[in-house]
């Protein structure tokens, strides 16, 4: 079964650029902050863990040694146990109904809202109320503090038990085992532990004929350990919950009214699948027991259980990268065999964007109780806008979040439209009950509206989730440069680019010095020198001169000359930056060569709309075929 996960709003910008100096020899490469800042977080995990080791280890001794469990005894197991479930009630049950969209299912509104939760759009990151403050410290006390003082009153009364069990070596490794096991299961997943204390205690401890609980009774020896009666039991409550899930999915997928949405086959195969439910419900005890899934046979109601595959695995490495010119041959981009080659490489970097966000803020939004109780296994669909993915939880630990994302696609398809339409589906407004509509109290959802989102396989975790990601807008070249003037300003916003690069490169010198390229560039060091090529048009060339219809050294000096001196005085003050220097002619015929490229892309009609875009999106590819007119 799935969790719904709310909607993603994308507030901030996240691409990194690096800006260098002009006179710097080479650019300094962008790094990936993520693998510092991992090695700086595990050396400090482990600094505190060793400190921690030292002082829990003074801790335990010191209380061991004053025998205050023995003192206290029955008492202070009952005061914990108490104190254990109360606390485990309120923080793992009734604060996270509280912050549903629809607590219980029945109410329209979460009682406990966040900040964000009435704004339309959210500009900076989410502000931390006081319940997730109050969740983090007392979920910290609770796994770090309350459960590890019931398990170490349970190893001091439970020595005994476990020697005339097993045996005194038996009885250490056993008790051992059992400790760590159940030390372990508290601080990956805390969120159960009262369930588990609770049942423990009703099925191992409690006698029903004199009402009492035989661990505390102090005339009732101890027959079963407080231990390995609580690590049984948290392996029972996982399967039973498992067992609850799949029988929900399989009642909710196989109901007569949910048919609509069903295939023909869903409706002949629906009748038949009614005798054969108990073996259905066996097949999924025995998925369950043995934690494999239940597969639909041909998507029809009839399920059947499939092999056991282990509970956390990764079918493959699923890593998708970003295609471009740099990792990418030429040849490929040019004839674009791939149509989907362009949808791919948004998909790969909206992944790659995502996943760093959710490598940031996960972990603490999940302590934080944004995703609401959150086990391993369950997926959470987030959807913003047009963009919608799965985030598949993979492990949980200590402070620790193993997910993975998928199904991001920049053009979604009828499923992801369907999803979102299904989650951002206000049920506020319906005032039905049963075939007529009476309404609804204040603030509760109606009759049919709360029988509803029982008959769901899933549920709204939070309309507003706050993620760092891409603010999209829709920004069309086609319209943007439809008038002559703007694309007038690009192409000299691309002329600059290419005398600015071309200054501040580190072979400028070489170039200027070298022979073949000064015999090149001799013939526009002439002051008569004029390019008639038909390819140049005075729509879009600010330099284009009309008294002799072509580009000329002094009408691209009046343009550029102001700019190319900026850019070689930023370089170096004593380089010649004259009106009659090499490095204004090399940079007239590089200006030259960069337009024919341009238009030698666009077919050699850059005054068309069309074929100026074909011309610009070519060059991003680097496809460079040079020609002239």
């Amino acid at each position: 079964t799935a969790d719904g996960g709310g909607s993603a709003a994308a507030t901030a910008n996240a691409t990194t650029t690096t800006t260098a100096a002009i006179g710097e020899e080479e650019s300094t490469a962008p790094q990936d902050p993520l693998p510092k800042k991992l090695r700086e977080t595990v050396n400090k995990r482990l600094t505190n863990d060793c400190i921690m080791i030292i002082l829990i280890s003074i801790i335990v001794f010191l209380i061991v040694q004053s025998d205050v469990f023995q003192q206290a005894y029955p008492y202070i197991d009952m005061v914990l146990w108490i104190t254990a479930l109360f606390i485990g009630f309120i923080l793992h049950y009734m604060l996270p109904q509280m912050r549903k969209e629809y607590p219980w299912k029945a109410i329209a509104a979460p009682m406990l809202k966040s900040n964000e939760h009435g704004q339309f759009e959210v500009h900076k990151p989410a502000v931390v109320m006081w319940w997730e403050k109050f969740l983090v410290w007392a979920v910290t006390i609770e796994k770090s503090v309350l459960y590890p003082c019931i398990f170490l009153s349970a190893v001091y009364q439970d020595k005994s038990v476990f020697s005339s069990l097993f045996g005194l070596l038996g009885g250490s490794l056993t008790m051992s085992i059992c400790l760590l096991k159940c030390l372990r299961i508290c601080y990956s997943d805390c969120s159960r532990q009262f369930v588990i204390l609770l049942l423990s205690i009703l099925m191992f401890q409690y006698n029903p004929l004199t009402r009492s609980i035989n661990n505390l009774d102090p005339n009732f020896s101890r027959a079963s350990p407080f231990l390995l009666d609580y690590f049984l039991t948290s392996i029972f409550v996982q399967k039973l919950v498992e067992l609850y899930l799949k029988c929900q999915f399989v009642i909710t997928y196989a109901a007569p009214h949910q048919i609509n949405w069903g295939s023909p086959f869903h409706a002949f195969a629906q009748p038949f699948s009614v005798p054969h439910s108990a073996m259905l419900l066996l097949q999924a005890a025995v998925s369950s027991a043995l934690s494999s899934p239940l597969n639909p046979f041909l998507g029809s109601t009839i399920f059947l259980c499939s092999y056991a595959r282990p509970v956390k695995f990764w079918e493959r490495s699923y890593n998708t990268k970003r295609v471009d010119n740099s990792n990418t041959r030429l040849s490929s981009q040019v004839e674009m065999r791939n149509p989907g080659a362009d949808d791919n490489n948004l998909n790969s970097i909206f992944y790659e964007h995502l996943t760093r966000s959710l490598q940031h803020s996960l972990a603490g939004d999940i302590m934080l109780g944004r995703w609401g109780e959150v086990q391993q296994g369950d997926f959470f669909f987030l959807a913003s806008d047009h963009l919608n993915c799965l985030v598949h939880i993979i492990e949980l630990g200590n402070g620790l979040c193993t997910f993975q994302v998928r199904g991001l696609e920049f053009r979604g398809t009828y499923c992801h439209q369907r999803e979102v339409e299904a989650i951002s589906e206000g049920v506020e407004d319906d005032e039905g009950c049963c075939c007529c509509d009476p309404g609804h109290l204040p603030g509760v959802l109606s009759l049919n509206a709360a029988l509803s989102q029982r008959w769901l396989a899933w549920e709204v975790s939070a309309v507003k989730y706050v993620l760092e990601g891409y603010s999209i807008s829709d920004n069309l070249a086609q319209s943007m440069l439809q008038l002559f003037d703007l694309r007038k300003r690009l192409v000299s916003y691309y002329i600059k680019s290419i005398i600015y690069y071309t200054v501040r490169s580190p072979k400028l010198k070489d170039w200027l010095a070298s022979p073949t390229i000064r015999e090149a560039i001799n013939n526009t060091a002439n002051k008569n020198f004029v390019d008639l090529d038909p390819l140049f048009n005075s729509n879009i060339d600010e330099d284009f001169d009309f008294r002799v219809s072509g580009i000329t050294r002094s009408s691209f000096c009046n343009i550029y000359l102001s700019w190319i001196q900026y850019c070689a005085r930023m370089r170096d003050r004593n380089l010649a930056s004259g009106r009659d220097s090499d490095l204004v002619s090399l940079c007239l015929a590089l200006s030259l060569l960069g337009r024919r490229a341009l238009g030698a892309a666009g077919h050699n009609a850059l005054s068309t709309m069309e074929f100026f875009l074909v011309g610009l999106y070519s060059l991003f590819k680097g496809d460079f075929r040079i020609t002239s007119v």
